[in-house]
């Protein structure tokens, strides 16, 4: 199978560079795959699951917030965060969410509670995540 360069990006470090046969990702749009040759595209990242297909197998990564920009021979994720599933901790990922919960039970202002529910969503997604594995 065909494959082209992936690169994802965070705001404190590159996580990933390596030669792709496939990528599955969440967009504002709905979930997206891609493959090599894909048309050029930009898209807004949602909070979600990506997945990578090898010729050594499939890696998965939970992604948050940015984007995505397809090009003729290369796709970017600039993503808030994105982690390795294998790295991430569910009793962490656990009290974050009951933090987020808490924290959105008390608060009043529109802008706050849309921030604290993009935290609860991230940690029950990465919770969901590790325990589909």
């Amino acid at each position: 199978m065909a494959t082209f360069k992936l690169e994802v990006i965070t705001p404190l470090k590159k996580v990933l560079e390596m030669e792709v046969e496939r990528v599955i990702l969440r967009t504002s749009e709905g979930d997206m795959g891609i493959l090599a040759k894909h048309a050029p595209l930009v898209a807004e990242l949602a909070v979600g699951e990506m997945k990578i297909k090898t010729d050594a197998g499939e890696e998965r990564f939970f992604v948050a917030g940015g984007f995505l920009e397809v090009s003729k021979d290369r796709t970017l994720v600039l993503a808030d965060e994105a982690i390795n599933i294998n790295d991430i901790d569910v009793e962490v990922a656990r009290k974050e969410a009951e933090l987020a919960k808490q924290k959105l039970a008390k608060l009043k202002e529109d802008r706050d509670i849309a921030v604290t529910q993009k935290a609860l969503e991230s940690a029950l997604t990465k919770v969901g995540m590790v325990e589909g594995k």
